[in-house]
């Protein structure tokens, strides 16, 4: 396994977190958390919360070299020093081999040359020698759980079971994209901090500092911005599988429900659905979603009468459907984005 495969939901090109500790954004945090760092009165597990491709991982990263940096906390600064290229602490972490750093992330299958679908108990239970045996340097001992979402039910119960009795000088960063998705004991034992999407203008800095923008119209650039979300991750994933030439096109088709111009949408189906297009579906399904929901939910649209609402939520609800049986049982891609056409243009003709 080549060295870009070494963390799993790494992307081809752009630097591991760990590599760069630019964190951009989220000062309430930083604030917050290094104040409560300072006060001797920090929390043994931190549970991150927010959208996927915010900073989360690379927030984490940081207080862990503030906290390595300066072992007692009351002598500490309640603001992020700049990072020094040459610095050892920052050099182990880019690295991924400072001792009493433990990143903990979905495992590579070597056999299926990929990375498992799920967080598995062996890697949790890594933290057991991580914690006795094989202590590494003197000071803090910090764990990274990456993500808690991906956990199957046996690596939750024995992170559970640490968080209960967390060893001495021991901190927990438990990063989630999906907070309900993570065991109700397992939020009790953490102090849950939430992280907000970063600015439009934010996302679009790093994401030229990673030639994301090189080529894009101004337009294009204001577009992508507001579909990333606060997100650099789908940013960079709407720049990578032509994801703005998608939204152009499935709301020029959304613009004629009425009378659909099924070649038009016969065509976008086949370009997203061919083979290695996966993303391309998926960032379809997700437009549709966001049109849909913005629909049912009365926040656009001339007809917001409760008929119309409540048509518009059966479409969702069945798109929804369609889609867990795709999944699930390999249907056609390309009939559910027709499908999804047909029922939406039967509420757009009333």
């Amino acid at each position: 396994m080549d060295d870009d495969a070494i963390v799993a939901d790494k992307i081809d090109g752009i630097p591991h977190p760990a590599e760069t500790l630019d964190l951009i954004g989220h000062e309430e945090t930083t604030k917050q958390v290094l104040q409560q760092y300072a006060s001797g009165r920090m929390h043994h597990a931190l549970l991150l919360t927010g959208p996927r491709g915010i900073g989360k991982a690379t927030f984490a990263l940081r207080v862990a070299s503030h906290v390595f940096r300066h072992p007692d906390g009351t002598n500490a600064p309640v603001s992020f020093e700049d990072i020094n290229p040459n610095d050892s602490i920052d050099g182990k972490l880019a690295a991924r081999s400072h001792p009493n750093l433990l990143h903990m992330t979905r495992p590579w299958d070597e056999k299926a040359k990929k990375f498992k679908t799920q967080l598995t108990v062996d890697v949790i239970r890594l933290t057991v020698p991580f914690f006795g045996t094989s202590r590494g340097e003197e000071g803090w001992r910090i764990a990274i759980v990456d993500a808690a979402d991906d956990m199957n039910a046996s690596a939750a119960n024995a992170l559970l079971k640490i968080l209960e009795e967390p060893p001495h000088n021991t901190l927990f960063f438990v990063l989630s994209h999906s907070p309900a998705k993570v065991l109700p004991t397992i939020r009790s034992r953490c102090q849950q901090i939430s992280m907000k999407p970063l600015q439009e203008d934010q996302v679009l800095s790093v994401l030229s500092k990673f030639g994301a923008l090189d080529g894009l119209s101004n337009d294009d650039q204001v577009l992508l911005g507001r579909l990333a979300k606060g997100s650099v991750r789908t940013g960079l994933m709407l720049t990578r599988q032509n994801g703005l030439e998608i939204y152009k096109s499935f709301m020029n088709a959304c613009s004629r429900l009425d009378k659909p111009d099924w070649s038009q949408i016969q065509l976008m189906a086949e370009k997203v659905t061919a083979r290695g297009k996966e993303d391309g579906f998926r960032l379809l399904l997700e437009f549709a979603n966001e049109f849909m929901e913005a629909h049912a939910t009365g926040r656009v649209g001339e007809k917001n009468d409760i008929s119309s609402l409540a048509r518009w939520a059966q479409v969702w609800e069945k798109t929804q459907n369609s889609i867990r049986l795709t999944e699930g049982y390999n249907l056609d891609k390309k009939q559910v984005i027709l499908n999804l056409f047909q029922d939406m243009g039967e509420v757009a003709r009333g």
